[in-house]
C-alpha cells in the first residue's frame, strides 16, 4: 500500500549515516553521559535524559549537514542537494522486564491548525474536512521545503529512546501520496479521527485529535527493532557513579576543579 511515509530498512539507513556519522554519534551520546546526574549511595540509576535541541545537533554533527534555522519551514536539518530532514525524539515504553513493550510510543506533531473550528466540525461530523484542512497544511510545508531549498529527498529521522538505549530509524517522506490519506471513519470516534496511508499500520499510526488540534503520529518501537529497522545505540553498562557530591565539595576544600578531575576520572574508569 502507498503511504506518505515509507520506513527504510537497515541497510537503506546505512546509506545515510556511515561509519564515521554513527561514531560520531556515539562519542556525542558517551560524552553527554558525563554530565548524568551522580547518585547517592544506594540510590537507583535515573534515566538517561537528552533534550531533543541536543539531539538534533549531535546528528547535525554527524551527518556533517547544516541546521535550518529558520521557523517557516518544517524540517530541522538539510544536506544540500542531498536531502533535508526533520528530526524527531520519541519516548518508548517499557515492560516489567525492560523490554519494548508491544505499544505504540509517544505521540510527535505533524501538523496544527490552532484557528480551526475543529468542535463545530467535530459534532457536524465533518471528519474529512477536518482531515484535508490538516494534511493541507502539511503538504504546504513539505513542498516549500523542496522548492525553496532546491532537494527532493525529505526524511524523518528518529531516535527511539528508553531508560538506556537510543533507537535510530528513519522514513522517507513520499509527498505525492498525501494525496491519498483518507479519513478511517470505521475508527474515527467523537474525539479523534483515524488517518489512512500515513503509515503501514504495523509501524505506526496516525490521529487528529479533537483536544489538541492537531495531527499526531505514533510509531510502535518493537516492530522496528525486531524487523531490523534500527540501529541501536546500547548504554545498559553505563551506571552512574555514586557520589556524595557535597562532601566530595568539601574533601577538596571547595576546589571545583578538582572535584571536576575527580569525577570525569570515575566516568574514565567506568568506560
Amino acid at each position: 500500500m502507498n503511504n506518505m511515509l515509507t520506513p527504510l530498512t537497515k541497510n537503506e539507513l546505512l546509506q545515510i549515516f556511515d561509519d564515521t556519522a554513527l561514531n560520531v554519534l556515539e562519542l556525542c551520546m558517551k560524552k553527554y553521559l558525563l554530565s548524568q546526574p551522580e547518585r547517592l549511595v544506594g540510590q537507583y540509576p535515573l534515566p538517561i535524559q537528552a533534550p531533543k535541541e541536543y539531539i538534533e545537533q549531535w546528528i547535525i554533527q554527524a551527518l556533517g549537514s547544516t541546521p535550518i534555522n529558520n521557523r517557516s519551514y518544517s524540517l530541522d536539518i538539510i544536506k544540500p542537494d542531498e536531502f533535508a530532514a526533520d528530526i524527531k525524539v520519541i519516548s518508548c515504553k517499557l515492560n516489567v522486564y525492560g523490554e519494548l513493550s508491544d505499544t505504540t510510543s509517544g505521540e510527535i506533531s505533524l501538523s496544527q491548525n490552532p484557528h480551526m473550528n475543529l468542535n463545530h466540525n467535530f459534532i457536524q461530523q465533518n471528519y474529512d474536512t477536518i482531515t484535508n484542512n490538516l494534511i493541507e497544511i502539511l503538504k504546504d510545508k513539505l513542498s516549500k521545503v523542496t522548492k525553496e531549498l532546491c532537494v527532493n529527498k525529505l526524511y524523518y529521522i528518529f531516535i527511539l529512546r528508553t531508560d538506556t538505549k537510543f533507537h535510530l530509524c528513519a522514513a522517507n517522506i513520499n509527498i505525492d501520496n498525501l494525496n491519498i490519506i483518507s479519513t478511517n471513519k470505521e475508527k474515527t470516534t467523537s474525539t479523534s479521527i483515524f488517518i489512512n496511508n500515513i503509515i503501514d499500520d504495523n509501524f505506526g499510526n496516525a490521529k487528529i485529535y479533537k483536544s489538541k488540534k492537531r495531527l499526531e503520529l505514533r510509531l510502535k518501537p518493537k516492530y522496528w527493532v525486531e524487523n531490523n529497522y534500527t540501529i541501536t545505540f546500547n548504554f545498559n553498562d553505563f551506571i552512574p557513579p555514586m557520589v556524595n557530591l557535597r562532601k566530595l565539595v568539601e574533601e577538596k576544600n571547595n576546589n571545583i576543579s578538582e572535584c571536576l578531575q575527580y569525577l570525569i576520572r570515575g566516568y574514565i574508569k567506568n568506560e
